[in-house]
């Protein structure tokens, strides 16, 4: 009998416990970077992996940058789903090919011609400014072999200071530096493919 009235008890304060816990606050506003329109046109099959990003820029959080230089999560804001994933997806959604040319997730079956690796190494706010920086190396798919390698920095600005106008800032960011990033991959894809002997 005294066991079950301290298990009773012990449920009770266990039970008072998890109602106390505060819930995380859910955002006013989810935002995302794609779809993107189709406006690169490939000549040749390349394999997009999911970039390699810092954690607190690679999952659904947005940060931003204060005057010492210190990263805070920006409330009332976040991405629809991870920053990394989304940014694949805008860069497959805006290379388009015909026939045998494509650009395929890296869990697709079998080597393409190229591949691409790349690491999103800036994605936040400072101030009413949003950044992208990401590096690039796109090799040859078989012998992974460097064909070519690149740097990109886009910015915005927001349209006054709210959070979810700087959110869209970052999201116009994003999207520019996969714009840039998929010209950057059909120029040097071709390039390779016209070269003698390739």
């Amino acid at each position: 009998m005294i066991r079950k009235l301290f298990l009773c008890a012990a449920f009770a304060c266990l039970a008072g416990c998890v109602s106390v816990l505060q819930q995380p606050e859910a955002p006013d506003a989810y935002y995302r970077i794609g779809p993107m329109e189709p406006m690169h046109k490939l000549s040749a099959t390349v394999t997009i992996r999911e970039p390699e990003a810092s954690r607190i820029f690679s999952g659904r959080t947005i940060a931003a940058e204060d005057a010492t230089g210190a990263l805070r999560i920006v409330r009332g804001v976040q991405w629809t789903d991870n920053a990394t994933e989304m940014m694949q997806g805008a860069l497959l959604d805006s290379l388009s090919g015909e026939g045998a040319f494509a650009a395929l997730p890296s869990d697709s079956a079998g080597p393409a011609q190229f591949e691409l690796n790349w690491r999103i190494s800036d994605f936040t706010l400072s101030g009413d400014q949003a950044r992208c920086r990401l590096e690039a190396t796109l090799m040859t798919g078989r012998t992974r072999t460097v064909v070519s390698q690149t740097s990109l920095v886009t910015k915005a600005i927001a349209l006054d200071g709210s959070n979810a106008s700087r959110a869209k800032a970052l999201t116009d960011a994003g999207r520019a530096c996969v714009s840039e990033l998929a010209a950057f991959i059909v120029a040097e894809t071709a390039k390779t493919a016209q070269a003698p002997g390739s």
